[in-house]
């Protein structure tokens, strides 16, 4: 190389055209990779969204289902009838009522059907319906394990665990039951007293009509006796969830999101043990307790919604929850996104009576 050739050469640098060129490429390139990422979280915010609207609806149906199943079920008892069910107890209120294993109630309002009842649960969304089921909770079941040697005699049990003073209880065999109110437990001996003229809220009767109907043998089943009600209301940040009580107390909320719930009952008209058609609570041919002698099943539907406002869209649409042919929920035109869940429940306790 000859000295001073490096002087001799040009040396050039970017002009001011091709530094506008390349930020120009760089900014049609930002741009594209920042739609990307934008369309990309939108598509993954709404598909988490609906995922768990999803989640939320078989949680729902879950609950509702499994319980509309045990609706009925009182041991291995299958006859359900005055001359089966007796009562120790002082009331013979809705929450205690065991000679009727399934009640509805229409569009929150009016009466419970077939008992009369109005005491409609607290805050119950308008339009929704209602449903009670009336079980023994399988948790709480201990076993008989000695004879009674009278119908006043306390109660000779394997175990007392989930039973506790003041618990309404039933008492099942095959061919008969009673509910009564724990009113002492002894974990040693393991015994559950039910003394006429004790317990409170509501309390046994006196005398010998406070006593059981009977005499019970080993290996008659003992377990806690539960009225359990699900409806819709809304939480404490507005959202329409739903929510589940037990022998009228504190009502728990269960799955939030849950905006309408539309049940009906499927009868047996023609005495085959199948459902011949669905009706509404107090439609003619599903008021009286006779009526609801025929119900063999349960059609659930509800309408899950989103708990934000976050989508494009508005949803004014009208649904027909219950497939009845009818609309029975109208969307308020927010942007929710929403979709219907249905499920058909045979009443399986209750199937041949």
């Amino acid at each position: 190389m000859k000295p001073g050739s490096l002087h001799n050469r040009k040396i050039h640098g970017m002009t001011l055209v091709e530094l506008m060129v390349s930020i120009t490429i760089g900014l049609i390139i930002l741009a594209g990779v920042s739609t990307l990422f934008v369309s990309s979280k939108r598509t993954h915010t709404v598909q988490d969204r609906q995922a768990r609207l999803q989640e939320n609806a078989r949680f729902a149906m879950q609950f509702m289902v499994k319980d509309i199943r045990l609706a009925g079920y009182y041991g291995c008892l299958s006859d359900i009838s005055t001359d089966t069910v007796h009562s120790t107890l002082n009331s013979t209120s809705f929450a205690f009522d065991a000679q009727t294993a399934i009640e509805g109630v229409e569009n929150a309002t009016g009466t419970w059907y077939p008992s009369g009842n109005a005491t409609l649960p607290a805050g119950i969304k308008a339009g929704t319906d209602a449903v009670a089921l009336r079980m023994e909770d399988v948790a709480s079941a201990v076993e008989l394990r000695e004879d009674m040697p009278q119908p006043s005699a306390e109660l000779k049990v394997t175990s007392i665990t989930g039973i506790s003073e003041n618990d309404i209880i039933m008492i099942s065999d095959c061919s008969s039951a009673d509910i009564t109110q724990v009113t002492a437990t002894n974990g040693v001996a393991l015994t559950i007293q039910h003394n006429a003229g004790a317990g409170s809220n509501p309390g046994n009767k006196n005398g010998a009509a406070g006593n059981l109907s009977k005499a019970y043998s080993p290996p008659t089943k003992i377990m806690k006796f539960i009225t359990r009600r699900y409806y819709i209301r809304d939480n404490t940040s507005g959202i329409p969830s739903l929510w589940r009580d037990d022998n009228l107390g504190t009502p728990v909320e269960l799955v939030e999101g849950i905006e309408s719930l539309q049940i009906l009952y499927g009868k047996d008209t023609d005495g085959d043990k199948a459902p011949n058609v669905y009706l509404k609570p107090g439609a003619a041919g599903l008021q009286t307790a006779t009526d609801w002698l025929s119900v063999k099943s349960v059609r659930i539907g509800i309408i899950a919604r989103t708990v934000n406002t976050k989508d494009t869209d508005i949803d004014s649409a009208t649904y027909d929850v219950d497939s009845d042919g009818s609309t029975d929920f109208t969307a308020p035109g927010d942007r929710n996104k929403r979709r219907m869940f249905q499920a058909t429940v045979l009443l399986r306790n209750l199937q041949y009576r």
